[in-house]
């Protein structure tokens, strides 16, 4: 038996540890076209804005590899899958076969397709390698923007104003994090940003980069420009699904798989960014680009591939950040928009606290934590487990939803809250 997985972060690294788990010496390859070991993309923002020393983002280090017998191809790009005959091929030629193969392959930065977008001083912020291009960048520029206003361009934002970049967030939406929040908590984090020293513009789209070789300016469909020697575009991330095309894998935005994490080509697997799952709380099939969720999805496909039988059961839509300091989480249905939803919510302007709970059936399907986050794992199981919360829906309303508030629902249905903490709570 021959395993390959292409990629090399949260679901190539999950797959890999689960091969071995079970199977302890058949030849597996990694293929990665980034030439670093496993490192935490949810830290490059953290390591740029100053929050955690360089060389921090390292998951696994070269002797990982060694020791788990895993033969590597860092810094190769794999440019096909010939399905008939199993092999890969890389960008340099190099053929490699299988038996079964996993596609890792994560997600991209959205193009911004504006006249000027090759010009230099212009980053995405999803690699290593974009944050030392922008390491380099900030030491000689003094103005900056990012474009987006979700998780990604707002800690980016902070990462060059920490290294004393003046810097503005512009973004189309009328409020910050559109995607995940309503326009009441997006506005109190342009207030946030705004009192630190960071502007927002909002309902402006850019048409063109302007300057020589690089960038010196940004011109933006209402007609306003802002000067910027360095730009980060952080307008969302697009499955990469480049490498399906010619085989049997069907895509909808991303890979479809089934709950083996399997596809529809015999002995080809996808897991993480770039594979479509179930999501347990709308009950649709998604891409959930999470981390842990990326690592599980990696888990369950190896397991599968090793012969193991394994099911992934879905995730949830779940975002977290910390912005100078205030705590944001979002978790579920957020925005809802269709008929049956019953939203909550509470906003303490004096003490940077928001609170935003949506309801349906009896159901808890949606959460938005700002400030205060305690029991945001509580709020996530009960929207995992999907049960009816009816008699502790009022609690719940006023910001009660610690373990002991669960109880009765652990009482009631034990057959479904089988983690310790509940077994604690019984006690």
């Amino acid at each position: 038996m021959r395993y390959v997985i292409i990629g090399n972060s949260a679901a190539g690294i999950g797959a890999a540890e689960a091969i071995r788990e079970v199977d302890q010496n058949a030849p597996l390859t990694i293929i990665a076209d980034e030439p670093e070991t496993a490192y935490s993309r949810a830290l490059i923002s953290y390591e740029l804005a100053g929050w955690i020393n360089k060389g921090r983002l390292e998951l696994r280090p070269l002797e990982f590899y060694r020791e788990k017998k895993i033969e590597t191809r860092l810094g190769k790009r794999a440019v096909r899958i010939d399905a008939k005959n199993k092999e890969v091929h890389l960008e340099d030629g190099e053929l490699i076969p299988y038996d079964k193969l996993l596609l890792a392959v994560g997600g991209s930065p959205q193009k911004t397709d504006v006249k000027g977008e090759d010009k230099k001083g212009i980053y995405g912020f999803r690699t290593y390698g974009d944050l030392v291009k922008i390491y380099d960048a900030v030491k000689d520029a003094k103005e900056g923007v990012v474009l987006g206003g979700g998780c990604i361009g707002l800690q980016a934002a902070s990462g060059l104003h920490h290294h004393k970049v003046e810097t503005h967030i512009v973004i189309a939406s009328p409020h910050l994090l559109s995607q995940v929040a309503d326009a009441e908590c997006g506005d109190f984090f342009q207030e946030l940003f705004e009192r630190n020293g960071i502007q927002v513009k909002t309902k402006a789209s850019p048409v063109e980069f302007k300057g020589g070789d690089r960038v010196e300016s940004i011109l933006f469909d209402d007609g306003s420009e802002l000067p910027a020697q360095i730009v980060i575009t952080g307008k969302g991330v697009k499955p990469n699904t480049e490498l399906a095309k010619g085989t049997k894998i069907k895509v909808d935005w991303g890979i479809i798989t089934d709950d083996t994490m399997r596809t529809a080509e015999k002995d080809i697997y996808a897991a993480g960014d770039a594979a479509v799952t179930l999501d347990r709380v709308t009950c649709k099939s998604t891409v959930n680009a999470v981390w842990p969720c990326a690592y599980q999805q990696g888990r369950v496909a190896g397991f599968n591939m090793a012969g193991r039988k394994a099911r992934y059961d879905g995730s949830m839509r779940m975002n977290a950040a910390d912005f100078f300091g205030v705590s944001f989480i979002s978790i579920g249905v957020v925005k809802p928009k269709d008929e049956g939803y019953e939203v909550h919510s509470q906003f303490r302007k004096d003490a940077d606290i928001y609170r935003k709970l949506v309801f349906k059936d009896n159901r808890l399907v949606g959460a938005v934590l700002v400030g205060k986050v305690d029991g945001a794992g509580v709020l996530a199981n009960l929207m995992r487990k999907r049960v009816d919360i009816s008699r502790i829906k009022a609690d719940l309303i006023a910001g009660h939803y610690d373990y002991a508030r669960v109880l009765p629902l652990v009482k009631a249905e034990p057959q479904g809250f089988t983690e310790p903490e509940y077994g604690e709570t019984l006690s």
